[in-house]
């Protein structure tokens, strides 16, 4: 999973992604804002994976991984290119994290203006609409002119249809991951990664004094649609740098129960609809990221394409189950074992084996 953390300049996205990433980038006001992109890998830490190592004690443990990419403190370059390199590069991200700064401080907001955190975000809204309507429209054009060329294709002609469609609800200022597109739609489009099709989650970033006043806005912006948590990052950086016992201390002072390393995780899984799936054996335990109403041959090719490929049936039984009884055996006595077929819809827990022919 690819995440981009985005904001304005200086709203805390480094500071934030230091404390998921265990990194030490520098964070001072006075710095200037970072020109490329921050690359972190970080792996969501499941009790689950952990127990099923116990169980097994496999030579290898594999975790699920979130790579998070943070971003310069801009978004729009206010330039008439909207494909240029560090767009096409946050193009490639799965979802965002949209970082809003919402603790005084008075040069921050003489450089950068005194914007309440309702107005960053509709900035930030803005400013996606109107790079993927720039880039609806040129492509449109170029259609159009392929039609005068003699270029007049059933898939093109799709393809100009929903692009379209498309405009016209951007042009009433509204993010293209509001509409419903048809899977052969949202296909004919699937190249362009527009900004605004995009799923995106919003961290407020607050004093450690302010913590906990934040619910008025946590609900006007959940209101709006948008996954929120607040986010004290000064905090949370510290307190990646503590052993676990001094942690949690802290944390309980804070009145919180997981760091945002683990926090994150989980909103990230809620944001982009995931779930995860095991594979077991004495060589590997291993957790697998797939989408929610994904069937047993993607699950398989996920493992490897051959997999799916040579798909004949998925041998299938729960996490849960399985801790509840103690064994595979069982499971297989009490009939919990289950052989799927290709449609079966893989559940956030099942532990997988695939049986194949190549």
């Amino acid at each position: 999973m690819k995440i981009g953390i985005i904001g304005l300049p200086k709203s805390g996205k480094t500071t934030i992604f230091n404390a998921l990433t265990g990194s030490e980038h520098p964070t001072e006001k006075y710095m200037p804002t970072h020109s490329e992109a921050y690359l972190g890998i970080v792996p969501v830490l499941d009790a689950r994976i952990t127990k099923l190592t116990e169980i097994y004690k496999p030579k290898k443990t594999i975790y699920a991984n979130i790579e998070y990419h943070d971003y310069p403190g801009i978004f729009s370059t206010e330039v008439d290119n909207p494909e240029n390199t560090l767009f096409s590069d946050i193009k490639s991200m799965e979802g965002f994290a949209l970082v809003i700064r919402n603790f005084p401080d008075s040069e921050l907001e003489e450089l950068y203006g005194n914007q309440n955190p309702e107005t960053q975000l509709s900035r930030f809204e803005d400013e996606m609409i109107i790079n993927d309507l720039i880039v609806s429209e040129r492509r449109i054009e170029k259609i159009e002119l392929g039609y005068k060329r003699g270029i007049r294709t059933a898939t093109v002609q799709n393809e100009e249809r929903v692009l379209r469609a498309i405009c016209a609800h951007l042009q009433d200022n509204r993010p293209i991951r509001d509409m419903t597109l048809l899977p052969e739609e949202e296909k004919a489009v699937r190249g362009f990664q527009f900004f605004s099709q995009k799923p995106m989650l919003i961290l407020i970033n607050v004093s450690e004094d302010n913590y906990n006043s934040q619910n008025d806005l946590k609900d006007r912006l959940a209101q709006r649609g948008y996954i929120c948590e607040v986010i004290a990052a000064r905090f949370e950086d510290e307190l990646s740098k503590l052993d676990d016992e001094e942690a949690a201390m802290f944390m309980e002072d804070m009145g919180i129960s997981e760091s945002i390393k683990n926090r994150l995780s989980h909103l990230c899984y809620l944001l982009m609809g995931y779930l995860s799936f095991f594979t077991v054996g004495e060589d590997e335990v291993r957790a697998w990221t797939i989408t929610k109403g994904d069937n047993a041959v993607t699950a398989a090719g996920k493992i490897h394409s051959d997999l799916a490929r040579g798909f004949i049936r998925a041998e299938c039984f729960k996490y849960d189950d399985l801790i509840l009884h103690g064994s595979e055996k069982v499971l297989k006595e009490k009939g919990l074992f289950k052989l799927e077929g290709k449609e079966y819809l893989v559940k956030d827990g099942d532990i997988i084996s695939i049986r194949f022919n190549v």
